[in-house]
């Protein structure tokens, strides 16, 4: 629930966009310096790695239960339950007690387990309810998280807090985590971590059998300039990317073995402001839009298509098609995702997250689901998803990061 020699900048066409770069070529050599290294971590045994999918009721069309390809997957979250203030979960707004026993039956059916998202249902505009629930309701809170999971049969919960303030919710979080781990035992307990509260999650990781980033969303006008979903490395220490993340977690306290990264089927469409591309400065307000895999893809042609060979991401532009609107749209495509699941590997992480399966479905093609079968592919063969000990394991330390290497 996001890895190579820096390429020429997209072609800007705005004299004020070229007077703002030339301004900054003094300080790109101060900026390249702040850069964190790329992360090697210590060649430890490889821990059990987790290929955890988000499904959700929103894709067009949403992706039926009998064409989710299992053999992807070692645990599916059902997204979700809604938290109220006092305590309590919707399960009939996403369809939870609808789905989640014929989910549960074919999960289980494939060794694969499932997972009860309790989530924070921001997009409705309820952006206290989990603080509320978590520091006046929180053993009515605990109680129905358990009596949903006990009753429908879930092999865990996942903390979905979005948005998520540490310094605001961070006392609450830890003491509802403390709980959950004391009724789950040794069922699991995950959560969904933000890029920026990485000193946060270094404090209680121990209750977590799992610390997943969201590596996605990265792009954005808070940005010095157009910038990636989910680029895999970064060249500008300004702008986030999933090395970044992953850097800056396990430098402070998260377990590699423990940590995932966010595998992204969706982008970002940027329209106007003069963007058609990365690593470009804005002339004007541009608008941005959303959009999933299963609908972006129609877009991508060989005249649209770019890579950005030191992101390791593709994106599109509409430079080379003369149209009217300047448009840029980052998003990740097979050969990115088995980017960073190889970076997964390589660096011997705990996992990914996938946000989300439905936005990967399409039913009248071979394969159906081309982004979790790339994937699939990059994973290899699939363990059976251990049970997490009732006791929090030592976990091995972290070796020293290496510095990046030569441009």
């Amino acid at each position: 629930m996001l890895r190579f020699a820096v390429p020429p900048r997209s072609k800007l066409r705005h004299p004020i966009v070229k007077t703002l770069l030339a301004l900054t070529i003094p300080v790109s050599a101060f900026l390249l310096s702040q850069l964190p290294p790329r992360v090697a971590l210590s060649q430890t045994a490889e821990p059990q790695r987790w290929s955890i999918g988000y499904r959700t009721p929103w894709g067009n069309p949403p992706i039926p239960i009998e064409d989710i390809d299992w053999d992807a997957l070692t645990h599916v979250v059902q997204f979700g339950a809604l938290v109220t203030p006092q305590g309590y979960l919707d399960l009939n707004f996403l369809k939870v007690l609808a789905d989640a026993p014929p989910l549960i039956a074919a999960a289980h059916a494939k060794n694969v387990k499932v997972l009860l998202a309790v989530v924070q249902p921001y997009w409705l505009g309820q952006t206290g309810n989990f603080q509320e629930a978590a520091t006046n309701n929180r053993a009515t809170l605990v109680a129905t998280i358990m009596d949903a999971v006990d009753r429908l049969g879930f092999d865990g919960v996942d903390i979905d807090w979005e948005p998520f303030n540490a310094g605001v919710n961070g006392a609450a979080m830890r003491a509802l985590a403390i709980d959950l781990r004391q009724k789950l035992g040794t069922r699991i307990l995950t959560t969904a971590a933000t890029v920026g509260a990485y000193a946060y999650w270094g404090s209680v990781e121990s209750y977590f059998d799992r610390v997943n980033v969201m590596t996605y969303d990265l792009t954005g006008t808070w940005n010095p300039f157009s910038w990636h979903n989910a680029a895999l490395y970064d060249n500008d220490p300004r702008v986030w990317s999933v090395n970044l993340a992953v850097y800056r977690y396990t430098s402070n306290g998260v377990p590699a073995s423990k940590l995932g990264i966010g595998l992204p089927f969706f982008g970002w469409r940027w329209t106007g402001g003069g963007i058609t591309g990365p690593r470009q400065y804005r002339v004007s307000s541009p608008t941005l839009h959303q959009l999933s895999y299963q609908n972006l893809a129609s877009q991508i042609t060989p005249q649209t298509y770019n890579w950005d060979a030191y992101a390791h991401v593709p994106y599109l532009s509409s430079h080379a098609t003369f149209q009217a609107a300047e448009q840029f749209v980052t998003y990740d495509d097979e050969k990115s995702i088995a980017a960073k699941v190889e970076y997964v590997k390589s660096n011997n992480l705990g996992g990914w997250i996938i946000w989300a399966l439905d936005g990967d479905y399409f039913p009248s093609r071979n394969p159906k689901n081309p982004l979790l079968t790339a994937a699939k592919q990059a994973m290899g063969p699939k363990p059976a998803p251990p049970e997490p000990p009732a006791e929090t394991p030592t976990e091995p330390p972290i070796g020293p990061i290496e510095p990046p290497p030569a441009q």
